[in-house]
C-alpha cells in the first residue's frame, strides 16, 4: 500500500506554508508563498483575505509536484492559522473589506468608550469584566486587537459595512469555506474572540455577551473542535490545488493552539515556549485560571473536553529579529564576507556569540508594538538601554536576544504563580533553531529548556498530528507527543546566575520607570486619571 499523508497549511501573517506530513508526523516536503501586510494608517495592520486563498492554492500545487505525492494519498487537508483577525464577509462568503489583522489597534479608544465604559477600575468596567471572567474566563484587553473591537470600530465608523457583512469570520474559517463551503470555527480560536460561554464545556456563542459587541450570534459561525471532519474538498476548489474532490477538511487551529501540540507539552502542567513572530509561554491545564492584571489566563485548547492552554502571550518576539536584521543591519554583504555561512539568522548568533552575558550592561525592551503579557499596555515600546560608545553590534545583538529572554521569564512568573513551578520547558518556533537564545533563555530563567526538532514546523506538526488522530492514525490526544522528538536539552550555566537575576529586576524596573512617559509618548489623548490605568 503507498504512503499516505497530511496536507497542512500553516499560514501565518506574512506567509502560508503547505507542509506534506506522513500520519505518524515526518515532513515530507513544503512549499512556501508570502503575502504583504498594509499599514494605510498609523495603528493599522490589514491584509486581502484572496491573498491567503491564492497562497493555499499555489503552495499546495507546489508541495504536490516537488514531492511527487499523488492526489489519492491525501487522508486529509487542515489548517494553522493566525488568530484574532476579523473577516467580514457577506451572504456569499466574499470580503466586504480587507481582513483587520491581529496586528490592527485602531480599535483601543473605542473598546474604551464602548466596552469599558466608567466607571473603571484598572481599565475596566467592573459589572461587565465580571460577566466576561464567568462566562469565558478571560475577557478582552485595552489594545483593541480582540475581534469585538474590531466589530465595534466598523459598527461606529463603518456602518453601511457593518450592515452588509454576513458573517464575521476568523481567517482559517474564511479559507475553510472556501475549500467546504461550511461557515465553521474551531473551539479554540472562537475562545479569545470572547464572545463564547465556555463553562462546562457549553462553548457556545452567548447573546449576552454578544450583545456587547452590537451583534447577535447568528452573524458568527458554528464552533466546533479542532480535530472535527467538518467537510469535504469542494470541486471549484479541488481544481485549483490539483487535488481530487471529496478529501476531507479537518478543522484545525490557531497558530497558537495548533503549536501548543506539536511542541510536545500535552500533558497536566508541561509547559513550552514559542519563539514565533510573537510567541510566549503556555501549557494545558484542567483548570482554568486567570491574572488579568498580567494578561494572563486560560484559551481555548484543540481538545477543549479535557484541557485549556494556559498562556502568557507575547506580541513581538520572533519579530524583533527580523527587525534587526532589515532595519539597523543593514549592511548583510559585509556580515556575510565576515562569515562563510550565508544564512543571516545564523550570522546574528555569531554576532551575539561575540558578546559577554549581560551585553556589557546594555537592555533591550522588546515591547515593538505595544504587548499584551505581562504588561497589557498598548503604549509601551522598544528601546535599547544604557547604550553607551563602547557597544558594538555585538553587544546590540545579545541584548535582543536577552531582552526577549527577561521578557520571558516575566511571562513564566506569572504563568507559575497561577498554577506551579516547573523544572523544564518545550521550546519551539523558529526563532528555536537558534542554540545561543536557547541557552541564554535556559540562563535567564535558571530551567532546562528541551529544543524540539524541526521547531520551525510545530504549528504544522501540531495541527498535522490532530488531523490524524481525527482520522484514526493515532489513538489518543496525549499519544500525539509519542510523534515529536527533543533534539537536544539546554541546561543553565551557574556561573550566569546572580548576573541575570540582578538584569531581570533592573528589566522590570525600566517598564516602571518609562511607563508613564510611553503613555505621554504614544497615547492619542492624555490619559484620564479617572481609568486608574
Amino acid at each position: 500500500m503507498s504512503e499516505k499523508y497530511i496536507l497542512t497549511h500553516d499560514m501565518g501573517t506574512s506567509s502560508n506554508k503547505a507542509v506534506l506530513f506522513t500520519t505518524s508526523g515526518t515532513i515530507i516536503g513544503q512549499a512556501q508563498q508570502e503575502y504583504p501586510i498594509y499599514h494605510p494608517h498609523p495603528g493599522w495592520a490589514e491584509q486581502d483575505p484572496n491573498d491567503w486563498l491564492r497562497a493555499v492554492y499555489s503552495t499546495t500545487r507546489e508541495v504536490l509536484r516537488t514531492t511527487a505525492v499523488k492526489s489519492d494519498q491525501i487522508e486529509g487537508i487542515t489548517l494553522a492559522c493566525q488568530m484574532q483577525t476579523c473577516v467580514a464577509v457577506d451572504v456569499h462568503g466574499a470580503p466586504v473589506m480587507p481582513a483587520i489583522t491581529w496586528l490592527d489597534t485602531r480599535a483601543a479608544d473605542i473598546v474604551m468608550q464602548k466596552l469599558w465604559i466608567r466607571p473603571r477600575i484598572m481599565g475596566y468596567h467592573l459589572p461587565r469584566l465580571l460577566k466576561f471572567l464567568r462566562k469565558t474566563g478571560g475577557a478582552p484587553g485595552h489594545t483593541g486587537k480582540d475581534p469585538i473591537g474590531k466589530i465595534l470600530w466598523l459598527a461606529h465608523h463603518q456602518p453601511g459595512i457593518f450592515a452588509d457583512t454576513h458573517k464575521f469570520l476568523d481567517a482559517k474559517d474564511f479559507i475553510i469555506y472556501q475549500l467546504t463551503g461550511q461557515l465553521v470555527k474551531s473551539t479554540d480560536m472562537a475562545v479569545v474572540w470572547w464572545l463564547l460561554d465556555t463553562r462546562h464545556n457549553r462553548y457556545q456563542w452567548d447573546e449576552e455577551l454578544c450583545s456587547l459587541a452590537g451583534i447577535t450570534p447568528d452573524r458568527l459561525p458554528e464552533v466546533r473542535e479542532s480535530y472535527a471532519i467538518v467537510g469535504r474538498l469542494q470541486p471549484d476548489a479541488a481544481a485549483e490545488m490539483g487535488l481530487n474532490p471529496d478529501i476531507p477538511v479537518i478543522n484545525g487551529a490557531g497558530d497558537i493552539s495548533a503549536a501548543a501540540v506539536g511542541s510536545g507539552a500535552l500533558e497536566q502542567g508541561e509547559l513550552f515556549i514559542r519563539l514565533g513572530t510573537s510567541g510566549g509561554v503556555a501549557g494545558h491545564f484542567k483548570k482554568r485560571k486567570i491574572d488579568l492584571k498580567h494578561y494572563t489566563g486560560c484559551i481555548g485548547s484543540t481538545y477543549p473536553e479535557k484541557y485549556y492552554l494556559a498562556l502568557a502571550h507575547q506580541e513581538t518576539l520572533g519579530i524583533c529579529l527580523e527587525w534587526m536584521k532589515n532595519k539597523i543591519l543593514y549592511h548583510t554583504e559585509q556580515l556575510k564576507q565576515e562569515s562563510r555561512d550565508h544564512n543571516l539568522y545564523a550570522l546574528l548568533d555569531k554576532l551575539a556569540e561575540q558578546a559577554p552575558p549581560g551585553a556589557a550592561g546594555l537592555m533591550f525592551a522588546p515591547w515593538m508594538l505595544g504587548e499584551r503579557s505581562p504588561l497589557d499596555d498598548r503604549y509601551v515600546r522598544a528601546g535599547f538601554y544604557n547604550l553607551s560608545l563602547h557597544h558594538g553590534r555585538e553587544h546590540i545583538m545579545r541584548a535582543v536576544l536577552e531582552g526577549i529572554a527577561f521578557n520571558l521569564r516575566w511571562a513564566l512568573h506569572t504563568m507559575e504563580a497561577l498554577y506551579e513551578p516547573v523544572e523544564q520547558l518545550n521550546i519551539i518556533g523558529g526563532g528555536a533553531k537558534s542554540d545561543i537564545w536557547c541557552q541564554i533563555i535556559a540562563d535567564i530563567t535558571n530551567r532546562k529548556i528541551n529544543q524540539v526538532e524541526d521547531p520551525q514546523q510545530a504549528n504544522a506538526r501540531g495541527a498535522a498530528m490532530l488531523a490524524s488522530w481525527a482520522l484514526g492514525y493515532v489513538d489518543s490526544f496525549e499519544a500525539i507527543k509519542n510523534h515529536i522528538t527533543i533534539k537536544h536539552q539546554f541546561v543553565p550555566n551557574a556561573k550566569n546566575r546572580l548576573l541575570y537575576d540582578r538584569l531581570y529586576q533592573a528589566f522590570k524596573n525600566m517598564y516602571r520607570n518609562t511607563k508613564r512617559w510611553h503613555a505621554q509618548m504614544n497615547a492619542s489623548k492624555w490619559s484620564d486619571p479617572q481609568d486608574n490605568l
